[in-house]
């Protein structure tokens, strides 16, 4: 009776220390991936927060950079390539109006002089001033240049064909009206006897027959070509 007495607690005792070695285990394990587990959401947590940061310091950084390059480049592209044109002719000894030297544009042969009175227009059909001086030609003929200049401006006038506007210097501009075509372009420089285009026709003065209409201006101001040029019809 005794002896089975001794076994059932020894068997009892078995039972209880595996319990406990159970609930040991279980513990260490609950422990054991219980930190795990918050291990790798602070990692992710900080992996997030380091991407995070990265992404909104460094990019706008490298962006706005990149920006203010290209604009500072682009800036200093502009400023090496712009050129100022030139505005007006310098003057010399060769080219004072009313004492230098000038050559005719076309020919010696006037059509039709310089007039600040009234004359009668035969194509216009009116009375009007005729403040320049034609020369007679054919066209296709030479237009040259009757002195130095730097071209101002060149266009074309449905009432007077292509047009060449040269300062000749000494505040001395002359207007080429009547070219069939142009051989200088704006901010060009010619010299005296240099071809600035060919003769063409004139529909304001087309009773006139082919010519050049020379208008020359000094300081703004109408004056006769021949005076200016110290030449004769």
């Amino acid at each position: 009776m005794s002896t089975s007495k001794s076994k059932n607690e020894n068997k009892n005792i078995k039972a209880l220390f595996s319990v406990v070695c159970l609930c040991i285990i279980s513990l260490g394990l609950i422990v054991y991936f219980s930190t795990t587990s918050n291990r790798g959401s602070e990692n992710q947590v900080n992996e997030q927060t380091t991407l995070e940061v990265t992404t909104e310091v460094q990019n706008p950084v490298t962006i706005k950079e990149t920006t203010t390059e290209a604009q500072t480049a682009s800036t200093t592209k502009k400023a090496t390539t712009k050129k100022a044109e030139p505005s007006t002719m310098e003057q010399g000894e060769n080219n004072t109006p009313y004492k230098s030297y000038y050559k005719y544009p076309l020919g010696e042969a006037v059509v039709n002089g310089y007039s600040e009175e009234l004359v009668y227009d035969k194509t216009m059909g009116d009375w009007r001033a005729h403040t320049a001086v034609d020369f007679t030609g054919k066209k296709g003929d030479e237009v040259v240049a009757i002195n130095d200049g730097l071209v101002l401006d060149v266009y074309k006038d449905n009432m007077y064909s292509q047009v060449v506007v040269i300062d000749h210097g000494g505040k001395l501009v002359a207007k080429y009206y009547g070219l069939d075509s142009v051989s200088v372009k704006k901010g060009n420089y010619v010299n005296i006897g240099n071809k600035i285009g060919t003769l063409g026709k004139i529909p304001a003065e087309d009773a006139l027959g082919t010519h050049l209409h020379l208008v020359t201006e000094l300081d703004g101001k109408p004056v006769n070509p021949l005076d200016v040029m110290g030449k004769t019809e």
